[in-house]
């Protein structure tokens, strides 16, 4: 298990670690150190030189004006160096996004090429079309389905008890170029110009992208996935409460997904003269189908990504309405999975004065936050759900979006049974937040800043869950 983090602006890889802003940070306070005993010892030369009783001492004053002088150039150095580090970090980091550009770049062609090949490749089995018609009505005879199940269970059962073999960054990058590569596979599959694809995908326009791939699945999903439904509301009694005084206690915060399970806490803190600030904690997806009882269901994931409303941010927002935020009162989001996706959409509407987004294994990458949000993103190395939100965004509307990464497990891999959704595990996430907790990076300021601002710890607050239950009849 790993115990190291590292922290990147925007949609830049790993490149400013930890460990280079705690030197940083150790030159700074090394440079302040110096500066003051530089000032003792001046003070200490002028009283050797101007007090009566210290007449004795004076055969010191050359060594503490030397001393003096040494410690102020240590301390200008100090802070020089500091600052060389942070910039030579942020120029590297430039150089790592170039180079993340350029892979872009290559997914893109690589998807666009391989959807002309599949577009041959149907069209050149159309005169096979009555024979595979038959073969798919054949294959539709229960005894048909019951054999090919039976010869599918050897696959199946390999693919569990390999699935460890999967949980690592280099799938995950996979996934990542996958799923942002797919308009231009959708686009070389039309059989659309190479000009008119990238003008049309996400490296032009934008007309064709991800959230319109999510919007085509979400109709393929069927009826279910993308028809409004009522939903039911309801409230646990109200408990005395105190604001979270660190990201891993407002993480432990955060409702656990599961079916029946409430997907919405809502925290209100007085401030004694009538005003309130919140926190808003979200679960993540409950159910892994299109047609139950859960607003936090695939149905839910895939509208996010499109970017149209889901029954989950619906039901988040009348959990809010319920617990008396309004227009313009501070929040802080605070969501898991699914939850941070509708957490972010909901930061992205402005319609709250929304004070810090923080969110574990979600898929929000290409969601844009206003600058003014201390947005947060925690990612596991070898969790692919935030990788199915596609390549981050890049330029200015992705650099104040800070990525905490961890890898959990090292070079050898997770031990063999370990799942493929473990690095997804909320608890897993709330240990993380913890190590974010000890990070020396000033990048994480506005973050704690948010945290401190919640409440009074002499004054209290109230928390309630919200359970949402979608009504089909």
């Amino acid at each position: 298990m790993q115990d190291d983090i590292d922290i990147s602006n925007g949609s830049t890889t790993r490149v400013d670690t930890d460990d280079l802003f705690l030197l940083a940070a150790t030159l700074s306070a090394l440079a302040g150190e110096a500066r003051d005993w530089s000032h003792e010892a001046a003070i200490a030369r002028y009283v050797t030189e101007w007090s009566a009783s210290a007449a004795p001492f004076g055969f010191a004053e050359p060594e503490l004006t030397r001393a003096a002088a040494i410690l102020q150039d240590a301390a200008l150095s100090a802070e020089s160096l500091a600052l060389a580090v942070e910039r030579a970090a942020a120029e590297y980091a430039d150089g790592e996004q170039r180079s993340r550009d350029a892979s872009r770049l290559l997914a893109a062609v690589a998807g666009f090429i391989s959807g002309g090949f599949f577009r041959n490749l149907i069209l050149g089995t159309l005169p096979l079309a009555p024979a595979l018609g038959l073969t798919l009505v054949i294959a539709q005879h229960p005894e048909i389905r019951r054999l090919a199940a039976l010869a599918g269970e050897p696959l199946t059962s390999a693919l569990t008890e390999h699935a460890h073999l999967l949980v690592n960054p280099a799938f995950v990058s996979l996934v990542r170029a996958l799923v942002s590569s797919a308009d231009d596979f959708a686009l070389g599959a039309a059989g659309v110009g190479p000009g008119v694809a990238h003008l049309l995908g996400d490296e032009g326009a934008r007309i064709v992208g991800l959230s319109s791939m999510a919007g085509a699945l979400l109709i393929l999903a069927g009826r279910n996935a993308y028809t409004p439904t009522p939903l039911r509301v309801t409230r646990a009694a109200p408990a005395a409460v105190s604001a979270p005084v660190s990201l891993a206690g407002a993480a432990a915060r955060i409702p656990r997904s599961g079916p029946g399970n409430p997907q919405v806490r809502v925290e209100r803190y007085p401030d004694g003269h009538g005003d309130a600030s919140y926190a808003v904690y979200i679960a993540g997806t409950s159910e892994f189908s299109t047609g139950g009882d859960e607003p936090f269901d695939m149905a839910g994931n895939l509208a996010g990504i499109a970017g149209t409303d889901t029954a989950a941010l619906q039901a988040t927002i009348e959990a809010m309405n319920e617990a008396g935020i309004r227009r313009g009162d501070p929040v802080s989001f605070f969501g898991h999975s699914q939850g941070g996706l509708v957490a972010a959409r909901i930061a992205a509407s402005e319609t709250y004065s929304t004070q810090t987004l923080v969110t574990f294994g979600s898929p929000t990458g290409q969601i844009p936050i206003p600058d003014q949000i201390a947005h947060v993103a925690v990612e596991h190395a070898e969790d692919i759900t935030p990788a199915l939100g596609g390549e981050p965004l890049g330029g200015p509307a992705g650099r104040d979006r800070i990525v905490v990464t961890r890898a959990l497990f090292d070079e050898g891999g997770p031990p063999q049974g370990t799942s493929l959704g473990s690095a997804h595990h909320m608890e897993r996430y709330t240990e993380t937040a913890a190590l974010i907790d000890g990070s020396p990076d000033a990048r994480l300021g506005p973050m704690r800043e948010a945290l401190a601002g919640l409440g009074a710890a002499e004054i209290g607050g109230t928390a309630t869950t919200y359970r949402a239950q979608r009504d089909r009849n």
